[in-house]
């Protein structure tokens, strides 16, 4: 017996799996340790903050192994862009808590260098900002600057309108940066910038942005409609053009339409393009600080032109929507960037072609699809029209399905109220064996419930079959929790109901064809029938498939143990810490969890072994922010590190446009329960 282990980052934290060889539990073992060599120094243990009771002394250092981690999935908060780590899993055992030793002849291999870096390869790089989804250290943060001020809505957003602010730099994690980085490359260099923006109010970014005087164009969108001007922008708007500093064309579209795009295309001097940055992230406060949100760069001065001329097609529609502009957009863009296929949808579309591309792949997933979605649309029964969420659970669906794949691996959170998604939206009294078996076989068709009450606009997807689990305020925003549950502070009250803003799906990220979709796009018909959107599919990165996997099931595992957290604070009986047995490797070892560490681990699943949601959790998933991703083979390596194996190729170290003059924030401290020392996302 021994242990296999994968080790691999995004470029903010590293995720670690692993499982016994012989996927058996190891008798007496109270946990694991982990090993780190952090940039070739001694190798040191890594912290665990739970012990087996409460109020418990942690252990001294060089001892943190005593306190071991109940887990296979694990994150370590604690690195930097450019350190080089290695790691090593030791099975913790013994009769009792008292009586613990290192199993030696049990460890894994020590994992190959890896260097942490959010390139995914030469010229893509993906950047995550960190949000308030966990806000366990943002409320200690935010309480640590001002003793006397309350833990609020409005103190947090007083916080994070300040350039500088250490809580609104940890927030805006390595995104923002980024995007300084670009304007600043520009300018340096005499550039020209060019935006288009459904949002802006963000002081940090405005400021860049008309330090670039009129080398600096912006396409400004009317963002939400708002009385009485319909103009959310409006005072921005008229602020930039009063100062007359940068170039400001108005695009102030009709209601039922969102001019959505959150675009930068850097030029050089001469107006040549040269790199463009994509993504969720709006540029606004709210955008960069408490959504969750992504950046998708890619330095290709082919791709970086067709947004170029994407924005000039804008630019000339002024507030419309010409028919030159809707043909134009309606026709397939494909590149090749690092040995991996780009394809930029533009929208709208004349026939949603942007869609179907989309569904043809979500078709064709071997292993499992991950997704965020924010406001994909409500569901639509004529199959042409169906929302991309509604594709990806048809996968599960039995009945005449040409795609149907029980084993398919299903996990993702949407930020929408959608009527028939969960059967919790019907009335008790309809609550019919007959009427949820038909929910449960046409979740993906809508069955067109009218809900009697109001639910929370958040929910996690494990399948197409079991319903999703709806979380409540408290959960999703996240609320106060009103009591503290053995430790955990009191939380932040709601910044924003939009807590999840990416749209991203992601596909068989350790299979033979990785794929990433994201973008603007909603990933739905409004989207592409209506607004200004731009959607990237990549396909052929592995090392972006799994950066992006790794934000997803992050999401996903913080706000299921946020459920968990509301749902069994009352009970004696909810977990409270380490268990003193070796019976807590059972529900990491059979069915569903089994399922899903061998798929993160890129091993073979057994039939059926993930169609469903995991169980309930015996040690809950912890307050952390990721959760691991192996290596994949594709054209585009992954950057991953396999214990007991020689290393994979990494991708081509570069210098990117991006970033180069910004220092990545420092990251907070939290004291998680049972987590790795580091911010949470």
């Amino acid at each position: 017996m021994g242990l296999s282990v994968k080790a691999y980052d995004n470029g903010d934290h590293v995720c670690l799996v692993w499982l016994p060889t012989d996927l058996k539990p190891i008798t007496q073992c109270r946990g694991f340790a982990i090993r780190r060599t952090l940039n070739g120094g001694t190798p040191a243990f890594l912290s665990n903050h739970v012990g087996f009771t409460d109020g418990q002394a942690p252990p001294g250092p060089g001892n943190e192994w005593k306190w071991p981690i109940q887990r296979y999935l694990w994150w370590d908060m604690s690195v930097n862009p450019g350190d080089k780590v290695q790691y090593q899993i030791v099975p913790v055992v013994g009769p009792n808590q008292g009586s613990l030793t290192l199993a030696g002849s049990l460890k894994s291999d020590v994992t190959p260098v890896l260097e942490i870096s959010g390139q995914a390869s030469r010229n893509i790089a993906a950047y995550f900002n960190r949000g308030i989804i966990a806000s366990q250290w943002a409320t200690k943060e935010l309480a640590a600057e001002d003793k006397n001020q309350k833990i609020n809505k409005t103190s947090l957003m007083s916080v994070v309108q300040k350039p500088g602010d250490p809580l609104r730099n940890a927030l805006s994690g390595l995104l923002r940066p980024q995007v300084l980085g670009m304007l600043k490359q520009v300018k340096d260099e005499g550039g020209k910038a060019f935006l288009a923006l459904y949002e802006l109010n963000d002081p940090e970014l405005l400021d860049a942005m008309t330090a670039l005087g009129k080398n600096c164009n912006l396409i400004l969108g009317n963002g939400a409609f708002k009385p009485p001007g319909n103009d959310e922008n409006a005072e921005i708007r008229a602020k930039l053009k009063a100062a007359n500093q940068i170039n400001v064309f108005d695009r102030l579209v009709s209601s039922g339409h969102f001019a959505h795009n959150k675009i930068l295309i850097c030029c050089d001097k001469n107006g040549k393009a040269q790199q463009v940055l994509s993504g969720s992230t709006n540029w606004t406060v709210t955008g960069l600080c408490t959504q969750a949100n992504n950046g998708l760069i890619i330095d290709d001065p082919q791709v970086a032109d067709a947004y170029l001329q994407e924005w000039e097609r804008l630019r000339q529609a002024g507030n419309a929507f010409p028919p030159d502009l809707i043909k134009a957009n309606s026709t397939q863009k494909t590149f090749t960037v690092d040995n991996s296929q780009v394809s930029v949808w533009f929208v709208p579309t004349d026939a949603m072609e942007d869609l179907q591309q989309a569904r043809r792949l979500i078709n064709q997933a071997q292993e499992g699809i991950l997704f965020l979605f924010f406001n994909p649309g409500p569901f639509q029964e004529d199959p042409s029209s169906w929302t991309l969420l509604q594709s990806i659970l048809y996968r599960h669906q039995p009945e005449s399905n040409p795609y149907y794949n029980p084993n398919l691996y299903i996990r993702g959170v949407v930020n929408q109220e959608i009527a028939g998604v969960t059967e919790d939206s019907l009335p008790a009294d309809q609550k019919t064996p007959a009427k949820l078996a038909s929910i449960r076989q046409t979740r993906h068709l809508d069955p067109r419930l009218d809900p009697a009450n109001p639910v929370h606009p958040v929910a996690l997807i494990s399948g197409g079959v079991d319903p999703p689990q709806r979380l409540d305020e408290d959960v999703q925003v996240p609320a106060n929790i009103k009591a503290k549950f053995h430790d955990w502070e009191q939380e932040l009250l709601g910044a924003s109901m939009v807590m999840i803003h990416s749209k991203c799906i992601v596909i068989d990220p350790f299979g033979e064809h990785p794929v990433v979709m994201t973008g603007s796009h909603n990933l739905g018909p409004k989207a592409s029938e209506k607004n200004d959107d731009n959607l990237v599919v990549i396909e052929g990165n592995a090392a972006l498939a799994q950066a992006y996997a790794v934000n997803i099931i992050a999401i996903y595992q913080e706000y299921r143990f946020r459920h968990y957290v509301a749902k069994n604070a009352p009970s004696p009986n909810a977990w409270h810490g380490l268990e003193d047995n070796d019976t807590w490797q059972q529900g990491h070892l059979t069915g569903d969890a089994e399922g899903e560490l061998k798929f993160w681990l890129g091993q073979e699943v057994a039939p059926s072994s993930v169609s469903g949601g995991p169980p309930p959790p015996q040690s809950p998933t912890v307050r952390t922010t990721t959760a691991a991703a192996p290596p994949a083979a594709a054209a585009t390596p992954a950057k991953a590190a396999v214990g007991g194996g020689a290393s994979r190729p990494q991708p081509a170290q570069h210098k990117s446009r991006a970033g180069s003059e910004h220092k990545v924030p420092p990251k907070p401290q939290t004291d998680s329960r049972q987590g790795s020392k580091g911010k949470m996302k």
